[in-house]
């Protein structure tokens, strides 16, 4: 089934919001007067307004063909297209969909439509139409949205007027939901089931923009035969090597040291090295065998204990550059023996070559690791690490900001998070907040045209260092959870 957290306090808003109506009207013009620079500086000031939102969706639309709908679903598991069914099947009903598809669709003629495989249960959709009631009592207006649902016998159901109209048969078909075999859910689910009733989703709409999870070429093979009503984001990159040696040739400087090593044992520190090795890179030397798996444990020690002896740093190793999440990540608290330089070398790469093993289990390699300096970042309170998303939309080339979370980890890999409109929530200043959104718009700049990259998400995480410094680690351009622009409007 499908998730919502719901802070009760939001719902606990009206008053807030309603003081806030008689500037509405005024403040709304001012920002669709702006000129794309002065409303990218304006939002890293005030990321989270309402007024804000509303205006970057209204461009948002305008710029993908000045599309009159938006079209939202979280295929996350075309991530494991390839993988056995029983991997991808705790995904069934994934979807994060909701809270982005209600401020985006604010700046669509005929708002939003959310494609999901599971339907929500009651409590949180009930939650969900309150939070939808405030922002239309600020906006003064309705916020069109529907939730698409195909039911057993291949119909399109709406959710949201079945959930108002009959609140007994919205649990019946969420407990006959419930009971259902996964063998129906693929990666693939939600573009075939928007192909199957492309006519009715995309009735009396001239052209609408189609927002998945992670945009790849896949999506844009399947659709290509829509192109005449359909607009998509561009294909995102989330190559961390690619990122980080791009930018460093282009003089950026907050960035950890990094080594990538190649799955055909090459150590890379420069974006010509890192081109070079991957026009010869192939399956020959990707393929999943244990000597290959030997050559690429081989090159991570390497590069390891290159970070030890030249630079004096400790290291920290992702298995698969291009890897979402934390699965691929070696945290020294519980890999300690391959961060050790101390000890014999063969024996470090015989634990690495055994960790690989077990842990890619597909045809494939990756074919780059990552190994950089272990940052030791600035505390926040709970001895939270000053680890953070940030987050905004790219436009023509421009970046406009929307969130940072705080993010806590574990042994790696994201656990929690926390998100507000106020920097001094998350005991910071805005001055530290615009120099994380200054840092992203730098990146945007150095990278669009170098990666094709001009209109769609862009998030990634970054460190506060003990002094001072931010440090880009990791880039996440896909929507959904913490690398989305999807946080919630907090009201003071």
């Amino acid at each position: 089934m499908t998730t919502l957290v719901t802070d009760t306090n939001v719902l606990k808003c009206t008053p807030n919001l309603c003081s806030h109506n008689s500037q509405r009207a005024s403040h709304e013009l001012y920002l669709s007067c702006l000129s794309p620079d002065e409303l990218a500086a304006w939002g890293a000031k005030y990321p989270a307004d309402l007024s804000y939102r509303v205006e970057l969706a209204r461009r948002i639309a305008f710029t993908f063909d000045d599309a009159d709908q938006l079209i939202i679903f979280d295929d996350i598991a075309i991530q494991m297209l390839g993988s056995e069914p029983s991997k991808i099947a705790y995904l069934r009903g994934f979807d994060r969909s909701f809270l982005p598809a209600l401020w985006l669709s604010t700046g669509f003629r005929c708002g939003g439509r959310i494609l999901v495989y599971a339907p929500p249960n009651p409590v949180e959709l009930e939650a969900y139409l309150k939070l939808k009631s405030l922002i239309e009592q600020y906006l003064q207006r309705t916020v069109r949205i529907e939730i698409l649902y195909e039911d057993l016998t291949g119909h399109l159901l709406e959710l949201i007027r079945l959930f108002e109209d009959n609140p007994k048969q919205y649990t019946t078909l969420c407990e006959e939901f419930a009971q259902q075999s996964s063998k129906e859910f693929y990666p693939l689910y939600h573009v075939h089931m928007l192909k199957r009733h492309f006519e009715i989703i995309t009735k009396d709409v001239r052209r609408s923009f189609v927002f998945p999870y992670d945009m790849t070429g896949l999506h844009q093979r399947e659709l290509k035969m829509y192109s005449d009503r359909l607009s998509l984001p561009d294909i995102s990159k989330n190559d961390k090597a690619r990122h980080h040696f791009v930018l460093k040739s282009k003089g950026f400087t907050a960035l950890p040291r990094m080594i990538a090593a190649a799955a055909e044992g090459s150590l890379i520190e420069s974006y010509e090295e890192y081109t070079k090795i991957l026009k010869k890179l192939n399956t020959t030397h990707t393929k999943n065998t244990r000597n290959n798996i030997e050559i690429f444990a081989r090159a991570i020690i390497q590069a390891i204990d290159q970070l030890h002896n030249r630079f004096d740093l400790p290291a920290f190793v992702k298995l698969d550059s291009c890897g979402a999440g934390g699965w691929s990540s070696m945290s020294p608290n519980v890999h300690p023996i391959i961060y050790d330089c101390k000890k014999d070398q063969e024996e470090r790469v015989s634990y690495l070559q055994q960790h690989i093993e077990k842990t890619l289990d597909g045809d494939l390699l990756p074919e780059m690791a990552v190994v950089e300096e272990l940052i030791e970042p600035q505390k926040r309170s709970g001895d939270i690490d000053a680890d953070y998303t940030v987050c905004g939309f790219v436009l023509n080339g421009k970046f406009f900001p929307t969130s940072i979370s705080l993010c806590g980890t574990e042994n790696g890999a994201y656990i929690e998070q926390w998100t507000s409109s106020s920097p001094a929530d998350l005991q910071d200043s805005l001055t530290i907040w615009q120099m994380m959104f200054d840092t992203y718009s730098l990146m945007i700049d150095l990278e669009a045209t170098e990666f094709g990259y001009m209109n769609g998400l862009y998030a990634g995480d970054l460190f506060i260092t003990k002094d001072g410094q931010l440090k880009q680690r990791d880039w996440n351009i896909r929507r959904g959870g913490r690398s989305s622009p999807e946080t919630g409007r907090k009201n003071e």
